[in-house]
């Protein structure tokens, strides 16, 4: 009877220390965290604009003095548009919550896909940080993203392309080429466009003559104009937006 006695005893005590580590361990993840609250996943910019936002970041406990913490971009940032970015940001003294305002303009960087700014924290001694925050941008598109495929071929400094809007007339709205030699053989390119409804064509060509590179258009419903492989010094193919 003693030695159950004993047994229950330890167990209890034991049982008591393990809580305590638990309780512990979860205050201290609770304590001193700072982290990004989440923006919209996708900011579509209006063109030749400039677009600010107000990101907010939240820490969890108040302070009686103004934090201050250092703010990043990461290296695995996509955008190529034009942007700003405060190097800190301060959550006011009673408060527990702070914004840094980003601010990305529409140039000719900034396409109809998505772009990725990542922002994150620098590491500070007795501070632990959320994750990094990864907000998406885009060029707004009011009709239909079109997208062109170029796979170019060994040559790429023979490759030249043009895309026209075939309604009322042929009007050129964009064009590519030659490419830098030396380059890795069949690169892929992509090109997008927001297409209004109406008639297109796209021609691909070749200055030696011999063929090789390789084309299509597709939008998010489908293809447009499927897989094309010159075979001489130039292809050409219509297609519609509806």
């Amino acid at each position: 009877m003693k030695n159950y006695l004993k047994i229950f005893t330890i167990l209890a005590i034991s049982s008591l220390f393990t809580n305590c580590s638990q309780d512990d361990i979860l205050e201290s993840k609770l304590s001193n965290h700072v982290g990004f609250e989440p923006t919209p996943k996708v900011i579509e910019i209006v063109k030749n604009a400039t677009e600010t936002i107000d990101v907010t970041v939240a820490a969890s406990e108040v302070s009686g003095t103004d934090r201050t913490y250092t703010v990043s971009v990461d290296e695995s940032s996509t955008l190529a548009a034009s942007y700003t970015v405060p190097s800190t940001v301060t959550i006011p003294a009673n408060s527990n919550v702070g914004t840094i305002s980003v601010t990305v303009t529409d140039d000719e960087a900034l396409e109809y896909v998505n772009q990725t700014l990542v922002l994150s924290f620098e590491e500070e001694v007795g501070i632990s940080f959320g994750n990094d925050l990864t907000i998406n941008f885009t060029e707004e598109c009011l009709n239909t993203v079109t997208t062109l495929f170029l796979t170019l071929d060994t040559w790429p400094d023979e490759t030249t392309w043009e895309m026209y809007s075939l309604t009322g007339g042929a009007t050129l709205i964009g064009s590519g080429g030659p490419y830098a030699n030396p380059a890795d053989d069949f690169a892929e390119l992509s090109f997008n466009f927001c297409l209004e409804s109406g008639e297109y064509g796209i021609v691909v060509y070749d200055s030696y003559g011999d063929g090789g590179p390789t084309f299509s258009v597709s939008t998010a419903d489908g293809v447009l104009v499927a897989e094309t492989t010159l075979a001489g010094s130039n292809s050409s193919a219509t297609f519609t937006i509806n």
